[in-house]
């Protein structure tokens, strides 16, 4: 975690198992898991590169792209490749060209240390995780103390927010406040 936190950009080169991420691969995310409600790396930036000998290569790269994203990832890059040929998969002119484009957009992007502004997708979770730790509880966990530090932000700072984001996210933290008023939360070691 610490070597992705000291990088600019991560490149993440995934195959395709049976239309989906690799199952080593899958026991990695669902162990990160916290990752979820703890996200950390807000100003990097990732390329997905996945590569597969039929189908499902798109789905596999918004698959990964979808858990950087919930990591904090400020924005994923995806590049995916499918090969005709299991053993014998010479790049066509279009894959070299799609390769040379989106490697060079994500270049540009690590080189530029502009920051995106994030999705809705991702303030759902921010703002919701952070509106239901904020109560005290009998049963402090980490996310308690992860998310003191964002009190009263929309997202993570230096992070660029639209007007309608903010907006959007302090609507989803107040869904967030009443939901928790309702709704029990226990937690036992």
């Amino acid at each position: 975690m610490d070597i992705i936190e000291d990088s600019d950009g991560v490149i993440f080169s995934v195959p395709c198992f049976q239309g989906h991420l690799p199952g080593i691969l899958k026991n990695f995310t669902d162990h990160m898991a916290f990752m979820l409600h703890r996200p950390r790396y807000f100003t990097k930036k990732a390329l997905v590169i996945t590569t597969t000998g039929g189908v499902s290569a798109r789905s596999t790269t918004k698959a990964m792209a979808a858990v950087l994203s919930g990591w904090g990832f400020n924005k994923c890059y995806q590049l995916p490749i499918m090969a005709l040929s299991w053993n014998d998969y010479r790049p066509s002119a279009k894959d070299l060209k799609k390769t040379h484009d989106i490697a060079g957009k994500f270049y540009a992007d690590i080189s530029s240390g502009k920051l995106h502004v994030p999705g809705a997708g991702v303030l759902v979770p921010f703002n919701l995780f952070q509106a239901m730790t904020a109560a005290e509880t009998d049963y402090p966990t980490e996310d308690n103390s992860f998310w003191r530090k964002y009190a009263g932000m929309r997202y993570a700072p230096g992070i660029p927010l639209t007007p309608g984001k903010k907006l959007l996210g302090w609507l989803i933290y107040q869904a967030g406040r009443r939901l928790l008023r309702s709704t029990t939360v226990t937690y036992r070691k």
